[in-house]
This record gives structure tokens, sequence and C-alpha cells, in this order.
């Protein structure tokens, strides 16, 4: 291997190392949903973003003293931008289309729209024998989930991503708390109420909070609003905002460039790269082992797991980085793959449209394989410097 490339590929890993160091420098004593946790990881996050672009900016304007501004390198570009954006989106959804008819096909359209949302299980469970026996979601002990039903996403500070459902579980649990404390405190008739809490949360593969929502009477539209707690709204803005701008920032636009500036294939960046992306995720271990209690064993196969996902995923935002030449059109892809989650494929099957389901998830991924190529074509963006032509 060339000193240079070499050289950049430990930048690389220094730079995906920095990135996860960073979310440790407080300490590991909360979990990784508490409050507390989220607001210093993200001070963290925004620090190693605000250095990371500086070995773009000294391989293009020191050693191979490239005339394309270092912004277009990092992919912070207007042209066709609009243009970017609609087509990641058109792709990750047609790549979807599966998961997302079965969403449609669980929705549970609401009866009146002056009562508040609870989540409720459609699951054999019996929901006379559920109670409200739950935490505060504020809880530290609870604000993880239950180890059985955890499964990190890829794309959040700490890399949860596009891809797992621990933050819906988490978003998810907190609503149903909070909402199940305002029911038993009477706000909404002045008077306590003597009927069971139901605070479960749907079935695997669902989205964030709204895809089985069933509304329960009681409430008006402003106890609803105040029903959301600070905890829940601090993971859906990591999951669905920083998470994903902060790491194609970071795993795209600055190492993209410094293997492309090298010299390294096309074909070479789009499956080196994700590698770091991927293994940025296995430090979910420690919380695994740590804050859910998660046997050893159990710990390392979903870490695993999530490192075979988010390297997949890794592949589509690098191909579309430098396809596009826009930083946005991985964030948009990341946006949405966290928002829908890890494809319910068990659920799909139990469905009584499962031939339907799966028929439709062999089109999508047919219909994509197809596009792909076609809506990224690179002269399409108007790039000055076109990462596909070295």
């Amino acid at each position: 291997m060339p000193s240079g490339l070499a050289l950049a590929v430990l930048t690389c890993l220094a730079i995906a190392s920095s990135y996860v160091g960073a979310l440790y420098i407080w300490g590991r004593s909360l979990p990784r949903d508490h409050p507390t946790t989220i607001k210093r990881r993200l001070l963290s996050v925004v620090l190693v973003c605000g250095v990371s672009w500086a070995p773009v900016y000294f391989w293009a304007t020191r050693l191979h003293g490239a005339p394309t501004p270092v912004h277009q390198l990092l992919g912070l570009r207007l042209k066709k931008l609009p243009v970017a954006i609609l087509d990641s989106l058109l792709l990750v959804a047609t790549l979807f289309a599966g998961p997302l008819l079965y969403f449609l096909y669980t929705l549970e359209l609401p009866e009146s729209h002056s009562t508040p949302p609870i989540m409720q299980t459609r699951g054999p469970t019996n929901a006379k024998s559920l109670n409200c026996n739950i935490k505060d979601a504020n809880n530290d002990d609870q604000s993880g989930g239950s180890s059985s039903d955890y499964l990190d996403r890829d794309g959040d500070p700490d890399g949860e991503t596009a891809d797992g459902a621990a933050g819906r579980l988490s978003n998810a649990q907190a609503f149903a708390t909070s909402t199940c404390r305002l029911r038993r405190s009477g706000a909404s008739e002045g008077q306590r109420s003597s009927e069971p809490c139901v605070p479960a949360v749907g079935g695997g593969g669902g989205r964030n909070l709204g895809d089985r929502a069933v509304y329960a009477a009681g409430a008006p539209p402003s106890s609803w609003l105040h029903s959301a707690t600070s905890s829940q709204s601090l993971v859906l803005w990591r999951n669905l905002v920083v998470a994903p701008l902060s790491e194609e920032f970071v795993f795209r636009s600055c190492m993209v460039p410094l293997l492309v500036l090298e010299g390294l294939s096309f074909q070479n960046v789009v499956f080196l790269t994700p590698l770091f992306f991927g293994a940025a995720h296995l430090h979910h271990v420690i919380h695994l082992l740590r804050h859910q209690q998660v046997p050893l064993g159990r710990a390392v196969a979903t870490a695993s797991f999530q490192f075979l996902y988010t390297m997949v995923f890794g592949w589509l935002a690098t191909f579309l980085f430098l396809r596009t030449g826009h930083l946005m059109a991985a964030a948009a892809a990341h946006i949405f793959c966290n928002w829908i989650g890890f494809p319910p494929f068990a659920d799909m099957m139990a469905h009584p449209r499962c031939v339907q389901l799966m028929l439709t998830t062999v089109a999508g991924v047919t219909a994509f394989f197809m596009l792909l190529p076609r809506l990224t074509v690179p002269e399409k963006y108007q790039q000055d410097y076109c990462f596909y032509c070295h």
C-alpha cells in the first residue's frame, strides 16, 4: 500500500476512533437514553465534527493542491441539492416498499382528533392483565429499555441507526409512561382513573411514535402535547437529526475525499469506508452489558448483526455521496432508514396478506437496483469535482 494511501486510511481510523471516544469522555455511569447523556454526547459530536474536516483541508490544499473548494469536496454545495435529496428518498422508499405497505396495513386510524394517542400492542396480550407499574421515563435504570427488546439503531450519536428497534422501543415506552401517568392523575376529568393503563409498545419493526396509535378518550390535545417527556424528545432529536447529519459528515464527508484524493478506485472507496462506519457501532456491547444486563454472547451477536447491517447501509450512503456529490443525499437516506427501522420480516410473514407483502418487497428491491444507477448519474447533479471520475 502506498505511503499516502496508508496515511489516509490511518487518518480515517483516527477520525472514527475520535467520534466514538468522544462519546465516553463524560463517563459511563448513565444509560445512553438519559437526557444528561444525550446532551453531553451532543456536545461531543459537535466538537468532533468541528475538527474532523481538517484532514480533508490539509490533503486538498497541501498534499494534492486540488483546485476544487474544500466545502465542495465535503459535499456541502447547493447545485441540484433538492434533486439529490428527492432522488435519495425515492430510492430508499422503493427499497423499503414492502415494509412501508405493511405499516399502512397495520395503521389504526384515530376515532377522534381531540384525544391523546396511546401506543397499544396488537398481539395476544390481555390488556386487563397489564397495569401501570412502570417507573418514570427519566429513571436511570429504565431509560434504556428491556434487554429482550433491545436492538440498536445505526444512526444516533452513539451509533443507533439506520437500524434497530431500541430507539423505537425507548421512544414509545417513554410516551406510554407519560400518558399513563396523565390518565391516572385524572388530568382530563379532574378525578383519578381506576382503569388499568396500557403502556405497551407495538410489535417489532414499528416506526417511531404514531405508527400504531389509537386514541383513548379523556384528555384534550393540550394535555397530549404536554405528555411527551423531554427524554423522548431528545431521543427523537438524536435519532432523526443529530445522528444522521453528524455520522454522514464524519464517515462520508471527512473520509471519502481522503481516499479519493489518494487515487483509490470508486469501488474500493464504496466498500472500504463503511468498514469504519460499521466498526464504530461495536461499542454498543458496553451498553448492552452494563445497562441492559444482556448476556455476553447475546450482546456480541447483537453488535455483530448491527455491524453487518450498518456496513451494508454504509455502502449505499457512500455510493450516493460519490455519485451525487451531496452530503445531504446520504443524510436523507440515513434519516429515512432511522425512521423506518429494520424491516419487520417476522411480522410481515405472519400478516394475513403476507404473500402480497413479500411480493411487494421483492418488487421494491428489484426496482431499487434498476433505479440506482439511473437516478444517480453524476452529470445530473452538476458536480464541479466529480468523485466518480477518479
